[in-house]
């Protein structure tokens, strides 16, 4: 996980301004992790440090604990573990300093000068121990407005924040509000599903509370993409939000099946299914038509259904995308399930223009890529693909239930 923490922050160098690309970048990485159900812990760690590179201090973020009294250390850039000890529990209340003050509040608390601040006065020497002559707090909220911790930034000199680090400082809490809200989800439908397990009652408790986080996440991203002028990070953003789009689509068609109390399902209707849906949502281009051969019935388990449709999702985004020239007339994506004996193949076909020399993109940290790679793991899979004489074909193969 530290490798992966690193991949998403580049220390290197500390920008003279706002790198708002890497910034955004980061953000999108941060929040597929949150997707992929990646501990809390780290991406906290990876929040602090990107406040620490972006504005150029030492960063922190508290959480209100269970008793909506104190504030519980969360994660850290550049703090001291003396000063992380001695502020741990911090108080909230309009008395305290910065961030007990902001989760107090609701209100950003910004002191230039820790050394004049009468809220600090209790505390001085122990910011001057630890070379603490600013700090700003911002409390965190999650979609409801309840506050769930603050996001602190110190700096070593007298500093007031300038606009730009005000929009770095809005854009990271409330990114952590994001994070945040999604680890209690998880929890919390993990506890869902350890109480209600075996009961219809589950599985419409799991749905709901599985399809608000999706919403959620939704409705944040589309409020992002619509505030973000800059093509690349726009762009970016509106990838992660096709992604979760396409989630949300697999787990509304499993949840109906699931109503029936199907042990099997037959995943050639169920990718069929998907398939009409999907292009009715994802494929706008009259020129692009979207086919599925469903002559084969095969059967396999729900678990098995939802890795071969998102799976058969990222390689259809991906024909969308690259696939075809920008001025061709007609074009298809073609998809077939087939089996011999217990070995299923899945496979996504068009007629574009494909593959240069006969290969993937060699383009680092490609989203598509890297989903596709993850799926084709989940169900044991070995993919493969290949030019045809007008287009390419991806192909998966993969062991069936039993």
């Amino acid at each position: 996980m530290e490798k992966a923490i690193s991949s998403v922050i580049d220390c290197s160098s500390t920008p003279s301004l706002p790198d708002w690309r890497s910034l955004l970048l980061a953000q999108r990485q941060v929040l597929e992790m949150a997707m992929s159900r990646a501990p809390l812990s780290d991406l906290l760690k990876i929040i602090a440090a990107l406040g620490g590179v972006h504005l150029r201090g030492r960063s922190a973020v508290f959480l209100v604990d269970s008793d909506s009294k104190t504030l519980r250390y969360g994660a850290s850039s550049g703090l001291d573990a003396g000063y992380i000890e001695a502020i741990e529990g911090f108080e909230i209340g309009p008395h305290s300093p910065s961030c007990g003050t902001a989760a107090y509040s609701g209100d950003m608390v910004i002191v230039g000068d820790v050394a004049s601040d009468q809220l600090w006065a209790p505390f001085l020497k122990l910011a001057i121990e630890h070379g603490i002559a600013a700090c700003w707090s911002k409390p965190i909220t999650d979609s409801r407005g309840i506050i769930v911790g603050t996001y602190a930034v110190y700096h070593r000199d007298n500093r007031l924040p300038t606009p730009s680090d005000m929009e770095i400082i809005e854009l990271l809490a409330s990114t952590t509000g994001i994070l945040i809200e999604r680890s209690v989800a998880d929890s919390t439908l993990q506890s869902t599903i350890d109480e209600l397990r075996r009961s219809e009652l589950a599985t419409r408790e799991v749905s709901h509370r599985v399809m608000n986080t999706f919403q959620i996440l939704e409705g944040i991203l589309s409020v992002k993409i619509r505030a973000i002028n800059e093509p690349t990070a726009r762009k970016i953003t509106t990838d992660a939000l096709e992604r979760l789009r396409s989630m949300s689509l697999v787990h509304q068609k499993l949840f109906a099946i699931s109503q029936s109390l199907q042990a099997e399902l037959d995943v050639t209707a169920f990718l069929s299914e998907i398939i009409e849906i999907f292009g009715q949502v994802f494929i706008e281009d009259n020129n692009i038509k979207l086919a599925m051969d469903h002559s084969e019935s095969i059967t396999t388990s729900s678990e098995m259904c939802a890795s071969l449709a998102l799976l058969m999702i990222e390689l259809i985004l991906n024909a969308i995308k690259h696939a075809f020239h920008d001025e061709q007339k007609n074009g298809r994506i073609y998809v077939s399930l087939t089996r011999e004996k217990n070995i299923a193949t899945i496979k996504v076909s068009d007629n574009g223009k494909g593959l240069p020399e006969g290969k993937l993109s060699n383009k680092p940290n490609r989203l598509g890529a890297k989903l596709i790679e993850s799926f084709v793991q989940d169900i044991k899979g070995h993919l493969s693909y290949k030019n045809l004489p007008a287009g390419s074909e991806f192909s998966v193969s993969f062991p069936l239930n039993g």
